[in-house]
């Protein structure tokens, strides 16, 4: 398994990443995230939850694809699964050798 601090370093987010591991399936997603926000509106943490049945990537490129959605809300970009987020995916897996981090016609 891949460092989670090399991703967070190498995506250069700053606030606390939380992640949570469910042992079962979900049935539209292998993960998810939410940002967190204090009473002021500013960002407090990233919140990233891993589902381990049945999914269509593995452990590490799941991590990958919600911190690069972590990375978005650092940086204002209000885009889901569009160029940035393409763009960003592709680095991630040539640096960390990962596959499908973003797969067209699944992440819509």
């Amino acid at each position: 398994m891949q460092n989670i601090n090399d991703y967070i370093k190498f995506l250069g987010l700053t606030k606390p990443v939380v992640v949570r591991i469910n042992s079962r399936t979900h049935k539209h997603w292998d993960g998810y995230y939410i940002a967190r926000y204090n009473s002021k509106g500013k960002l407090a943490e990233h919140r990233i939850t891993v589902y381990l049945q049945d999914q269509s990537r593995d452990f590490n490129t799941t991590l990958a694809h919600e911190l690069i959605h972590a990375w978005q809300e650092e940086n204002n970009v209000s885009e889901f699964h569009g160029k940035d987020f393409k763009r960003m995916a592709k680095k991630m897996e040539k640096h960390f050798n990962l596959a499908k981090v973003y797969i067209a016609g699944t992440d819509i």
